[in-house]
């Protein structure tokens, strides 16, 4: 690929939000057919980098060329458009929630100007070939985090580009699901050889099967190659491990290689017990006849696909929904008559981001304290072991939506745990984190 005139070139191209660079001085070349991924950190610039060569941002300084056009001209930009395919991050952020699936990508088709012949055969062989044909006349929003991303790729294929940006586009989904996706991207390669794609991903594991990538940090192109490239580069045997070992010296220090915990001794009474816990919203029963038992000192880890369940247990034994049937305690409290009592006890980082953007870090975790009623003699010294924990220090008065996606989820969890809870549920923690 390295050899292949490239499909996008981005010289000296300099991007800035709010006195902050998402791209610095970049120089990169993103090769011509298979597939190409960005790799790196919350906040490195990969969005910025995707939006610009999609024509979907304005470019502040440099040279963007697609296609051998250069995007900062409104008559080349207008010409080269209508061959690229852009889905942004977030689960399904281009599709209509109140349309459904067939609607979804005859609005798509009709946008290219397809005419209904046409919009039929396709909508027919896209829906077949991800599994959506069942679900064609299901709403967007009723659909799983998987099938609305299998949605929003049919709605971006819709048109036959040459080129498809993916802009993290498995981030939430389940494990299952985003096999599924991967498979789906491999066929629908395969079927068209011409067609580039260029993904960004926070998923090491997703960047190995890619057929060239490029690695960044703080707006800036740290390498550039096949996996095995990158890997040989640094001498390590994952992506993972070699993308550590290209940081800077000093955004290592003090990192280390994750070890499991030391078994600890278990208390005999547990500390979470639920018979027959089941939850039903109308018609569907999310949760049925759930038998529990966790000790004190127990990690426990609920595993399963989009819509299996694990939120639901989650919020039943935070007492945040009341069982429809059996009975759960937790920490010896009754989540359905002493759910009040049993909040106190309890730390709850959600899947959906908590925290308030338009407050700094430290003001958060203040208003967490007082929502947990910290000991005002306390809250201080919870709150300078907060920041701590997170490696927030330099970063306590910064807005909490300026931050990137991994520093609020650290700061999400110093709120869950300011009150120094015997018991701590995570739901998800760790999704669209690099």
């Amino acid at each position: 690929m390295a050899g292949e005139e490239p499909i996008a070139r981005l010289e000296n191209v300099t991007q800035k939000y709010a006195n902050v660079f998402a791209l610095d001085d970049l120089n990169v070349d993103i090769p011509s057919g298979g597939m190409v991924g960005i790799i790196g950190p919350d906040g490195v610039g990969k969005s910025s980098l995707l939006a610009l060569i999609s024509g979907a941002r304005r470019i502040q300084s440099g040279q963007v060329t697609v296609f051998g056009a250069d995007m900062s001209n409104a008559k080349h930009r207008e010409k080269i458009c209508p061959r690229i395919a852009y889905m942004p991050q977030g689960l399904g952020k281009n599709l209509y929630p109140d349309l459904t699936v067939r609607e979804n990508i005859e609005f798509f088709a009709r946008l290219f100007g397809q005419g209904r012949k046409e919009r039929q055969t396709r909508i027919a062989h896209l829906t077949r070939s991800t599994g959506l044909a069942p679900f064609a006349d299901r709403p967007a929003r009723k659909l799983s985090g998987g099938m609305r991303q299998k949605l929003g790729l049919c709605c971006s294929l819709v048109h036959d580009p040459d080129l498809l940006i993916l802009d993290e586009p498995t981030t939430g989904v389940d494990p299952l699901s985003r096999r599924q996706f991967w498979e789906l991207i491999q066929r629908m390669c395969r079927r068209r050889a011409s067609m580039s794609v260029v993904v960004a991903t926070s998923y090491m594991e997703e960047a190995e099967q890619f057929d060239w990538l490029i690695a960044m940090n703080a707006g800036k192109v740290l390498a550039t190659g096949t996996p095995i490239d990158i890997k040989n580069k640094t001498g390590a045997t994952t992506i993972e491990g070699a993308f550590i070992d290209l940081l800077p010296p000093e955004m290592k220090v003090g990192h280390r290689t994750p070890q499991t915990p030391l078994p600890i001794e278990l208390a005999d009474v547990p500390v979470i017990v639920a018979r027959g816990l089941t939850r039903r919203f109308g018609n569907f029963t999310a949760v049925d006849a759930l038998d529990l038992s966790i000790s004190r000192g127990e990690v426990v880890g609920f595993i399963g696909p989009n819509g299996a369940g694990k939120s639901t247990t989650i919020r039943l034994l935070c007492g945040l929904l009341t069982p429809s049937a059996g009975s759960a305690r937790v920490a010896g409290y009754d989540v359905a008559t002493e759910a009040e009592s049993l909040r106190a006890h309890i730390g709850y980082m959600s899947q959906k981001f908590s925290l308030y953007g338009d407050l700094t870090c430290r003001e958060n975790l203040r208003f967490f304290g007082g929502i947990y009623r910290v000991p005002r003699a306390s809250i201080e010294e919870r709150i300078r072991s907060a920041l701590d924990m997170a490696g927030l220090e330099g970063r306590e008065d910064a807005l909490v939506r300026t931050l990137a996606g991994g520093w609020r989820q650290r700061l999400a969890l110093g709120c869950a745990i300011l009150h120094r809870p015997s018991v701590l549920f995570l739901d998800e923690p760790t999704s669209g984190v690099e």
